[in-house]
């Protein structure tokens, strides 16, 4: 190890490429699990974190009964928390009680790439996410608060045809 080596943040060009989700509506749709559990976790991940998330929550039903989804609003001033890790941490915190489900967020700004990250299924430990954002996918290790790049999304990707296909859910209603 060098002697500059020891400023370097580690995976600071990943940290530093995540919105910080102000111009975002932002989403986690759930499928399985009844809605007042899904509630009741809700509560318990607020009464946690309550001085720490920068989040309101909220849970609501879809038109497709066997699908929920929470929307998370930025609140002012959310202090040293960074809100995509609180965004990642929710996501695994609800996977306690839905059988499906994914973060998305989008934002109506031009240029500015739609969010998106999932539970990562191959870890057994249930700690990390898998996820889209800026045009490339990443992980993520939530507890340690560790990300890295796993390569770049094509130009042309489609990433709502791609929640289509792997869920059944269209999310062009949250456009």
């Amino acid at each position: 190890m060098g002697l500059f080596d020891i400023f370097k943040k580690k995976n600071e060009p990943v940290l530093a490429a995540f919105p910080e989700l102000s111009d975002y509506r932002i989403y986690i749709f759930l499928k399985g699990g009844a809605a007042g559990e899904l509630k009741t976790l809700l509560n318990e991940y607020h009464e946690l974190y309550i001085d720490e998330t920068p989040f309101s929550m909220d849970l609501y039903n879809t038109n497709d009964q066997s699908w929920n989804y929470i929307t998370l609003t930025l609140l002012p001033n959310v202090g040293e928390v960074e809100p995509m890790w609180e965004y990642l941490n929710i996501l695994l915190w609800m996977s306690q009680k839905a059988s499906v489900l994914f973060a998305y967020a989008v934002s109506d700004k031009p240029g500015k790439l739609p969010v998106f990250a999932e539970v990562n299924k191959a870890d057994s430990l249930g700690e990390t996410c898998l996820g889209i954002v800026n045009g490339k996918n990443f992980i993520c290790n939530i507890p340690e608060r560790r990300a890295e790049w796993t390569g770049s999304v094509p130009v042309q990707y489609d990433l709502e045809r791609y929640i289509f296909e792997r869920y059944g859910f269209d999310v062009h209603g949250c456009r």
